[in-house]
């Protein structure tokens, strides 16, 4: 009988390992349902187009809206904000598998709402002030805010200005993919390469299946180990 007992709980205790490969699937859905609130920002800059810009008149009777500039920036950077927002997850799961300290879901969730900010922060800068201007402000805000967050989350300033090095040179390239026309594609699609490519190189050595490394080194099982018993 106590050997039963034992095998239920080895059983139970090893049914709440997550392998890191596990982890990173979640991540992936994560980043595709964060992709969902910016249906709502598209359709708040679809409203802002409709009452804000001029009406052309056409010779055959019909009407066109005239899309302003900073409008089209935005409408343009917003068909980047699933790759973006991939990336900056990617980014934070390698800080999570590289380092001793784990992200819980919701602190992806609040990653990713930072992000949709981003782009609310952007669209109504824009209209003050200009895209160029708008982008500076809510870019520089959005890339200290998460680095903050990552020096928050992995108790490391080390960890946090990591994060500075790599989101404003992120959050630079989106700016240089809007203002490239030809070579958009091209660009944003070597640069998602090249960091997909990284973070290959320095998680070359960790153990997929293995469980999530927790602060203390042992396995976050959430349970005690089980004695033996004797025989």
């Amino acid at each position: 009988m106590g050997t039963v007992i034992e095998d239920a709980l080895n059983l139970q205790s090893a049914s709440k390992q997550r392998s890191m490969g596990i982890k990173l699937i979640v991540i992936c859905v994560l980043a595709l349902l964060m992709n969902i609130p910016g249906f709502f920002v598209q359709g708040l800059l679809d409203d802002r187009i409709h009452n804000n810009s001029p009406v052309i008149q056409h010779p055959d009777g019909s009407s066109t809206f005239a899309t302003v500039d900073y409008y089209q920036s935005v409408g343009r950077s917003l068909k980047y904000i699933l790759l973006f927002e991939g990336l900056v997850f990617l980014t934070y799961f390698t800080f999570e598998v590289t380092g001793r300290k784990r992200m819980h879901a919701a602190q992806y969730v609040l990653v990713g709402v930072a992000q949709v900010i981003f782009y609310l922060l952007l669209l109504s800068l824009a209209e003050k002030i200009g895209f160029d201007y708008a982008f500076l402000i809510a870019g520089g805000a959005t890339v200290m805010l998460l680095s903050t967050n990552a020096g928050w989350i992995f108790a490391s300033r080390i960890q946090g200005l990591r994060a500075f090095a790599i989101f404003s040179p992120l959050y630079g390239l989106i700016y240089v993919l809007l203002r490239l026309k030809d070579y958009a594609l091209l660009v944003g699609s070597v640069a998602s390469f090249a960091a997909v490519a990284a973070v290959m190189y320095f998680t070359r050595r960790i153990d997929w299946y293995s469980s999530l490394p927790v602060p203390d080194g042992s396995t976050d099982t959430g349970m005690s180990p089980v004695p033996k018993s004797a025989s």
